[in-house]
């Protein structure tokens, strides 16, 4: 079940080159300055593919086929679909044909390192969800997705989403390089969907607020990139460090609608501010051990938690924190990343960070779920 992350790697960066050359193609269309201001290559859940494809109003599902089958989804806000009918003079007529010319300039990428040609379909527009994530994209439960965000001059975003049909995209990767099984990433998959299970338990038990399980994936990324699966909005929480069976890195970060609600969550209004950082610092432990557990009782031994290490800072600086620590282990890193709603002043943000060295084990712990799973049905 071992995954080279090397070979993830380099499909991460066609993604990368395929977002800005989609960027390049709107731009040379409109005559006004695009920018690719996120790429990321993600493996999600059948279950949770829809997040992934946008929400607003204006989408587009651009479907291709030939030597790489599969969907872009495009999806418009109000700023970026109103700035496009403008500078084009064509009303919304002009969005399928943008939504075109983003597939185009994604798919080209792929299509040079094609024996054959890939074929684009003609934008049909997305009336409902109902039509989204295929059956075809899926795999063992595990769906990629190559996601960018694409600005026009400034102002509006479109999210911009390709999802290959899995078994195409399987052959398409035996063809480049066969170190990279679907068994070996559907493992990380079901680590994810575990961890993120007990997170959500222990935070609803810890804080008494309802909480919600908003999304689960991995996210491929080089070390470069680590401190882009953040914004910039400041963020309140732990960093803790594993040993033993897994070695990884923890970022427990809360995500405050209000200062201070991360504490006034568990101690009530106006704590001490010493007693409040110690509060979360022990939310943040408690998570983390929520996160390790499974994986833990997998192999039937422990997994040693640090510290924890309280932090207080816009989200990205605390991750280029850890990619620094990281940077030693590999070019490429797998991260299990969950997102957690507790009522709606709260998001807590679990990043963490297995070495990749560890990645056979992390497959053993893998199969160990799936065994546990078959025993209680």
């Amino acid at each position: 079940m071992r995954v080279d992350l090397d070979a993830v790697a380099s499909f991460s960066e066609t993604g990368d080159e395929g977002g800005r050359r989609a960027a390049e193609s709107l731009e040379t269309m409109t005559g006004v300055a695009a920018n690719c201001d996120l790429t990321r290559t993600t493996l999600v859940d059948a279950d949770g593919l829809e997040a992934f494809l946008g929400d607003e109003p204006t989408r587009f599902e651009v479907e291709f086929g030939g030597a790489l089958s599969g969907r872009a989804y495009v999806s418009f806000d109000g700023a970026f679909a109103r700035n496009v009918a403008d500078e084009l003079a064509m009303g919304e007529a002009a969005l399928p044909e943008i939504a075109n010319i983003l597939t185009s300039g994604f798919v080209d990428v792929w299509a040079e390192r094609a024996p054959d040609t890939i074929d684009i379909h003609p934008p049909v527009e997305v009336e409902d969800d109902e039509s989204l994530a295929p059956d075809a994209s899926v795999v063992d439960g595990a769906a990629f997705v190559f996601e960018s965000q694409v600005t026009f001059a400034g102002a509006g975003e479109c999210r911009f989403a390709v999802v290959p049909d899995a078994e195409s995209f399987a052959e398409f990767l035996a063809a480049d390089d066969d170190a990279m099984s679907w068994d070996g990433l559907s493992a990380y998959l079901r680590l994810a969907s575990e961890s993120a299970a007990n997170v959500q338990s222990h935070l609803a038990a810890m804080t008494g607020v309802d909480a919600e399980l908003v999304e689960s994936h991995v996210d491929f990324v080089p070390v470069e990139r680590v401190p882009s699966l953040l914004d910039d909005a400041a963020y309140e929480g732990a960093v803790f460090e594993s040993e033993g069976a897994v070695e990884s890195v923890i970022a427990i970060l809360f995500d405050e609608a209000e200062p201070g609600a991360v504490a006034g969550a568990m101690l009530g209004d106006d704590p001490d501010p010493d007693l409040a950082e110690s509060a979360v610092a022990e939310l943040g432990n408690v998570t983390a051990s929520g996160f390790l557990d499974e994986w833990a009782n997998a192999l039937d031994t422990t997994i040693d938690v640090s510290t924890p290490s309280h932090v207080r800072d816009d989200g990205r600086a605390v991750l280029d924190t850890v990619a620094a620590a990281y940077g030693r282990h590999a070019d490429t890193i797998a991260v299990v990343n969950t997102t957690v709603a507790l009522g709606d002043d709260l998001v807590c943000r679990v990043c963490a960070f297995p070495n990749p060295e560890d990645a056979d084990t992390l497959g053993e712990i893998a199969a160990a779920l799936d065994a546990n799973a078959g025993e209680t049905e």
